[in-house]
This record gives C-alpha cells, sequence and structure tokens, in this order.
C-alpha cells in the first residue's frame, strides 16, 4: 500500500476482511470465530508447529487467534488468517497467512499451515496459488516472500510451485527446539 491512496488502501482492507475465495477442493476465508477453536488445536500440536514456533501456552495461543479473528489493520506486521475448508464436507484443514513485512518496501510475506489429515495433498499449494493471485491482482505489491525452516522442504516445494525463487539462506538464523535452524527465503517481484 506504498503509493496507494487512503481510499484504494481502504478498498483493499474491507476486501481481505471479507475475503471469500474458492478453489476446486477448498473454499477460502478471512478467519472468524467459527476458525479459532481449530487453530489453537493446530498451534497446540507440537508435530504441526515442528518448523514454525517452539510451543507456547494455550492462554497465549488463545489469545493471539482471537486478535486474528478479528477484522484486519492492514497495519505492518499485522497478519491476516484466511481458513481453509473442504468443499466436501466443510472441515477445517489449516490456513493461509500474509502481512505486510514493509509497507515502506511494498513487500508482503505470506505463509500457510496444514493439519496432520490434509498434509501431502497438494491443498497447501492450491491454497497459496489462489490467495497470492487475489494478492498480485488486488494488492499490487512490488513483492512477495516468503521463509521457511531451510529442512522444511514441502514448505519450500510450495514456494518454488508459486513461481517464488530462492533469494538467501540464512545460517542458524532461528531456534526451534533448542536447536539452531538454517532458514531459507524465497521472493517473487511483481512489476
Amino acid at each position: 500500500m506504498n503509493d496507494k491512496t487512503p481510499q484504494t488502501t481502504n478498498k483493499i482492507i474491507q476486501a481481505i476482511n471479507t475475503l471469500d475465495l474458492s478453489t476446486d477442493r477448498l473454499n477460502i476465508k478471512k478467519f472468524n470465530e467459527a476458525d479459532i477453536e481449530f487453530n489453537v488445536q493446530h498451534e497446540m500440536d507440537a508435530e504441526i508447529m515442528r518448523y514454525i514456533r517452539d510451543p507456547v501456552s494455550i492462554e497465549e495461543t488463545t489469545e493471539k487467534t482471537k486478535k486474528c479473528a478479528k477484522d484486519w489493520s492492514g497495519n505492518e506486521s499485522d497478519w491476516v488468517l484466511f481458513g481453509l475448508r473442504l468443499k466436501t464436507t466443510n472441515e477445517y484443514i489449516g490456513m493461509v497467512c500474509f502481512c505486510y513485512e514493509s509497507i515502506e518496501n511494498d513487500t508482503v510475506e505470506m505463509g500457510w499451515r496444514l493439519g496432520h489429515q490434509a498434509m501431502g495433498k497438494g491443498y497447501a499449494t492450491e491454497a497459496a496459488k489462489c490467495v497470492l493471485n487475489f494478492v498480485k491482482k488486488e494488492i499490487k505489491p512490488h513483492k512477495v516472500v516468503a521463509y521457511c525452516v531451510a529442512e522444511n522442504t514441502a514448505s519450500s516445494n510450495i514456494m518454488t510451485k508459486l513461481g517464488m525463487e530462492k533469494e538467501a539462506h540464512l545460517r542458524q538464523f532461528c531456534k526451534l527446539g533448542g536447536q539452531w535452524q538454517d532458514e531459507a527465503i524465497f521472493g517473487i517481484i511483481f512489476d
């Protein structure tokens, strides 16, 4: 939203807060109250979160999740989450998210996470591609980036499928489970 007018910015924020997309297999909607319980379950599962962050208390997780169910502000580093539900059963399977990494540099960061039963079936790629297309068309950032622990090849493969290129490999960038982990950064430029 770097050089966007206040009217355009408000229109983008409204579009995101009412987002309702779909793919062949998924409904993708702005995170809401109905998604809180499922997101907390995912975030409390150490195996699902093993490449994202170390466990925190259920109280902290619930508070953070409730904040994500509110309207998105469009502020830098304010994450917006989109719940993913199967069209056939309406089952919550995970989420795709993004935030402005830098408003000044017009850069958006993206991420995703799935529950165990949905992993390895192409849902994350399908959902991330749909949300990335929305971001490209509606937000029109200069660049979209994504980060992952370097050994998380499932996530880096999704980034490649989205057309992102590996831009950096940061050695011992973050600590997970008491161990330093390398981080890979991928990006795509839209100009």
